[in-house]
């Protein structure tokens, strides 16, 4: 992470289910979109989970969902394309910021670029079940 994503500052931390990396910092996609500051949490053999921490996601309208997100707006970036041998500088640093250029985009026109699946009504179940 330190090589591709200096931006990026990550430790291990203990947790209920051992330990846990955390990784935060600033991820901007592109020069012409906003600077977003992430906290991407692995335990292995649960897949990573991101949440964008600031500025907040804002949703088009009060009572619309954001699209790619589960239940606490946290970002959906990937289903089954996750594996433990992946390193999350090379996949989910990337998947965040591309999701993000999609998230914005969606924001100007209302209408979701990205493709993919959205998460089911049991995935959003499932948001805070730590063994996703």
């Amino acid at each position: 992470m330190a090589q591709l994503h200096p931006q990026f500052a990550c430790k291990v931390a203990p947790s209920a289910g051992g330990k846990v990396l955390i990784c935060r910092g600033t991820i901007r996609p592109t020069p012409i979109h906003a600077s977003y500051h992430a906290r991407i949490e692995y335990r292995i053999p649960i897949k990573p989970k991101v949440w964008i921490e600031a500025p907040k996601l804002e949703r088009r309208q009060e009572d619309q969902r954001i699209p790619h997100t589960y239940a606490d707006d946290r970002p959906c970036l990937f289903k089954e394309d996750f594996r433990s041998d992946m390193a999350l500088a090379r996949t989910v640093v990337p998947w965040l910021a591309l999701w993000l250029v999609f998230y914005e985009s969606w924001r100007i026109t209302g209408e979701w670029q990205g493709g993919g699946l959205h998460p089911t009504p049991q995935d959003l179940e499932r948001a805070s079940d730590v063994t996703e």
